[in-house]
């Protein structure tokens, strides 16, 4: 139910090069407001990505609903990668953007319902 997941991963998110495509892009407000509604009070969100422009948006949405931390380095418990994506990034030398965050406390239902409709989607050009 809603409040009770510890922990949300989402790692390289299709970013649609393709601009015909790119309202399936998943992280949106409306996924974040989600991700807040089903994490528990000091539940955990990961977001990753190799796409600047992806993870711009990024930056610029997910700290309205949580407490947005950027992280650098390797993963502690995987320094190659946690994922073929990840790994493939590394080897071709692209850069990888992470940053997790916990559920911003006391935001109603109405507040989150404003940030869903006062953002953008995720339009953005995600070319190289």
């Amino acid at each position: 139910g809603p409040g009770t997941i510890l922990e949300i991963h989402l790692y390289h998110p299709q970013p649609y090069k393709d601009s015909e495509r790119a309202y399936k892009r998943l992280i949106t407000p409306e996924f974040l407001s989600l991700v807040h509604r089903s994490l528990a009070p000091q539940g955990l969100v990961v977001l990753q990505t190799d796409n600047w422009a992806y993870w711009n948006y990024i930056r610029r949405v997910a700290p309205l609903l949580f407490d947005f931390t950027e992280l650098t380095g390797a993963w502690p418990d995987a320094p190659r990668g946690r994922t073929r994506r990840e790994i493939y990034a590394r080897q071709h030398k692209l850069s990888i953007f992470r940053g997790q965050g916990t559920p911003r406390p006391n935001i109603t239902a109405a507040q989150i319902a404003e940030i869903i409709q006062s953002q953008p989607p995720p339009r953005f050009d995600a070319g190289r």
